[in-house]
């Protein structure tokens, strides 16, 4: 077009590159370069300064004319950027520039909070079960037999460990978008029957869809985000997955606060969790698919079309890293312990461990006991404030991670967690002599869930989503969440025997002694992520191999 031909004229003047005026470098309709007459007004090209040229004919044009009005003219970008353009016979005028970070996140954020949405069943399934298990046990007449009812509790964790294991290879297989719609259909199934259940067996069902839904969510919501995300913000988006399972939890204990006056409240707490379900299945089919998967896949229009809707623009450095991979099959398993991804696999499988192994949940489980002994009488009220302070914690991480780095909030967080633990140990072991026990014991709680929601919950998760390759970034965080689940399931069904054999107090001080371990380990073995692109990240954990 003669506007496209008059910004190439433009930056080669600027540029002073005039062999680029040689005919046959040139493919233009008609082999000519039509100018823009004097009366056209001038066109703004995005990403381009633009400029108006005078009325000149078009075959008379010269070197000698562009030397000459070479200042007159300016532009952003450079010559040979729009001889390829030309030489390809696309038009410049519909190339589209990057977004500054504001508006990239507007366009962002949308798609990372439809993702949330399954993060938010994470939470919501988790914390269900809470307050309604003794009512639900009584009408389905269970309230007697303790091993049925730690069934209903631990089926979601056994769901949680298959979803996990296969949603890499899924997600690998047909990509984020689509596997985050397919998993929403087990959520909404598996709520559908626990909110209807009759009898214990269709109630385990459902408990079990549940979990396979929430265990695939738990590294797919992860995953998708940190691909979807400029570097600058990825920390902030990426600590909504937590923030979005704390809500969940959250919202789950205050759905709970009608089973007071009414017993058969349960019913309608699982129904509720079918609305975000089905929420999440339809707006992920509006939302972008991951540009890293689809390069992967060959697919580098589709994959330019998303960048451009997330970003503003294609991104060159996401192509140059995507050749390397195109083409490539997808990691088997026995190749995530190879020597080129032995130390991905050991940060991101040894977080989850250590983030179990450092007392989440018996901090949880004491919660009830130490309000109670404080003077807080209402069970639901207590977990209602250790899940709300929680939820701070992950917002002051939220606002940190791409300020403070994920190796400095790991660090604090689980020295705070270590210090709450030692709180809790020193009131729970002079609980009958020392009046301030119980205060003490709930400040050191929710000191130790600030701490835990700072870092050691919401960074495991953003940092195993960080750390790995395209190729294998599927499989290996597949990898890292079952160790998750696997540790919180042992922990579950072994903590009371621990505490029965050595003590609440005894117990409490293990948890301090390996958060000094994981302190340790994060400051030896942690790469810090902050502000770095994917590319860049991997390149460097190649580096450390």
């Amino acid at each position: 077009s003669r506007h496209a031909m008059t910004v190439v004229w433009a930056s080669i003047a600027g540029a002073k590159t005039v062999s680029f005026l040689a005919p046959r470098r040139v493919t233009v309709a008609n082999r000519r370069v039509l100018f823009t007459r004097a009366s056209q007004p001038r066109s703004v090209v995005p990403g381009v300064v633009a400029v108006a040229s005078t009325p000149q004919p078009p075959n008379r044009i010269g070197v000698g004319m562009i030397k000459r009005n070479a200042g007159r003219f300016s532009t952003r970008t450079s010559a040979s950027v729009f001889a390829a353009d030309v030489e390809s016979g696309s038009d410049p005028l519909t190339m589209k520039s990057p977004l500054d970070d504001k508006q990239v996140m507007r366009r962002v954020l949308p798609a990372v909070l439809v993702a949330s949405l399954a993060a938010f069943s994470f939470g919501y399934h988790l914390g269900i079960v809470n307050p309604a298990l003794e009512h639900l046990a009584l009408d389905l007449g269970i309230a007697n037999n303790v091993q049925l009812k730690g069934l209903v509790v631990s089926m979601v964790l056994v769901g949680a460990t298959v979803g996990s294991l296969v949603a890499g290879k899924l997600a690998d297989t047909f990509g984020r978008k689509k596997t985050l719609m397919a998993i929403a259909a087990p959520l909404a199934l598996g709520s559908f029957l626990c909110s209807c259940a009759p009898n214990v067996q269709t109630m385990l069902v459902g408990r079990l869809l549940c979990g396979l839904g929430i265990g695939a969510s738990s590294n797919l919501v992860p995953m998708y985000i940190a691909e979807i995300s400029p570097e600058k913000t990825r920390g902030v988006l990426g600590s909504l997955n937590q923030l979005a399972i704390c809500s969940g939890i959250l919202l789950a204990v205050v759905a709970g606060l009608p089973l007071a006056s009414d017993p058969t409240h349960w019913h309608a707490m699982f129904l509720y969790a079918v609305a975000p379900a089905a929420a999440q299945f339809f707006f992920m089919s509006v939302v972008p698919e991951s540009p890293s998967w689809l390069r992967r896949r060959g697919m580098i229009t589709e994959a330019q079309s998303a960048e451009t809707a997330l970003w503003g623009a294609p991104n060159a450095a996401h192509e140059s890293a995507a050749a390397d991979d195109k083409g490539e099959k997808d990691a088997a398993l026995l190749e995530l312990v190879s020597p080129t991804n032995r130390k991905q696999i050991t940060i991101g499988t040894t977080l989850f461990f250590l983030q179990q192994m450092t007392g989440i949940n018996a901090v949880i489980y004491f919660s009830t006991a130490m309000f109670h002994a404080a003077g807080v009488q209402n069970a639901v009220a207590a977990s209602i404030a250790v899940c709300a302070i929680n939820l701070c914690g992950t917002l002051i991480s939220g606002q940190a991670l791409d300020r403070m780095g994920r190796v400095p909030l790991l660090t604090l967080s689980f020295v705070g967690m270590g210090f709450s633990c030692l709180v809790i140990a020193a009131a729970m072991h002079s609980q009958a002599t020392w009046p301030l026990a119980g205060p003490v014991a709930v400040a050191g709680t929710l000191a130790y869930m600030v701490c835990f929601g700072l870092g050691a919950g919401p960074i495991p998760g953003l940092l195993s989503s960080e750390i790995f390759s395209p190729r294998i970034r599927g499989a290996a965080m597949s990898a890292c969440f079952v160790t998750h689940w696997v540790f919180n399931f042992v922990i579950g069904q072994t903590f009371l025997p621990v505490v029965q054999a050595v003590g609440g107090p005894a117990v409490f001080l293990g948890f301090a002694a390996m958060c000094l371990v994981s302190v340790a380990f994060v400051q030896t073995q942690v790469l810090e992520t902050k502000g770095k692109t994917l590319d860049t990240i991997q390149k460097e954990m190649a580096a450390l191999n």
